[in-house]
């Protein structure tokens, strides 16, 4: 999809006129529970990766992948390995996790009813990883999701699996063209929920000593979403339930074969090659 940068003033004239109520607009980071979501552990598994996830630029692999540099995020060695993890055990494993966490907790706090109650969503069955080692290289350039036409009513869940901090971390706006960017500091087992669709967001060179390993998550909020939406060149969207997402949380009922999607889209971009 062609990339299209909204103005600063445009996006605050977009956050008015937005589906999402503003409680689910307001940056808030919440703390979940480790052991019951293993998300470290589980990536550590994927990457084959031995230590400390915010050390991997002291492993071997790690060095290769200082040695070799890259800009693009398709040749990033540790994305490669993520990538070709499709279809094995600890993917699986990991994908379950997921789905318990976006179904159970997750969901609850993209509701604006009971704090109880689970909204009805759908998350990004295919989250996105990222392996930022201490380099002269800043990976994300500013911009907002929306400059890549996804839908209003999608709001980001951060997940650090490594402490962010500075230049390591994740820079946003406190509000879409505000231009107030801080970074986040954040721990493992804490979350970040923030409109990303229209606040915009930037990272820095990593001159820290920590490498920053953390998945980014999208999540629709379902009750606010127009099945019919256009993006900005008038053109049905290209994500959608059941492609680009998978429903979770409250609402229709989620059958079991919704769970098996990402397994059945795994094995259809294994047998492409």
């Amino acid at each position: 999809m062609p990339y299209m940068t909204i103005p600063s003033l445009e996006l605050q004239n977009l956050c008015k006129v937005s589906p999402l109520p503003h409680s689910l607009q307001q940056s808030h980071i919440f703390s979940y529970d480790t052991e019951v979501f293993p998300f470290r552990e589980q990536v550590a598994t994927i990457l084959r990766t031995e230590g400390e996830l915010g050390q991997l630029h002291n492993t071997e692999a790690g060095m290769t992948a200082l040695a070799r540099g890259t800009k693009k995020r398709r040749n990033d060695q540790f994305v490669k390995i993520w990538r070709s993890s499709l279809g094995s055990e600890a993917r699986k494993e990991f994908n379950k996790t997921l789905h318990q966490f976006v179904d159970t907790f997750i969901s609850p706090r993209m509701s604006c009813k009971d704090p109880l109650e689970q909204a009805a969503v759908a998350y990004q069955k295919e989250p996105t990883i990222r392996v930022v080692l201490p380099s002269d290289q800043a990976p994300t350039p500013l911009h907002c999701d929306a400059d890549y036409h996804h839908p209003p009513a999608e709001v980001n869940w951060w997940l650090p699996l490594t402490s962010v901090r500075d230049s390591n971390s994740l820079y946003i706006e406190s509000r879409p063209g505000e231009g107030d960017f801080l970074p986040v500091e954040l721990g493992y087992g804490q979350v970040l929920r923030f409109y990303g669709n229209l606040c915009q967001h930037y990272t820095v060179p990593n001159t820290s000593s920590v490498t920053r390993v953390s998945l980014d998550l999208r999540v629709l909020a379902l009750e606010h979403h127009d099945l019919n939406w256009r993006d900005r060149m008038g053109r049905s969207s290209i994500y959608t339930v059941g492609k680009y997402y998978i429903r979770a949380g409250g609402g229709k009922e989620v059958e079991e074969i919704e769970m098996n999607e990402i397994q059945t889209e795994e094995a259809n971009i294994l047998l492409q090659g």
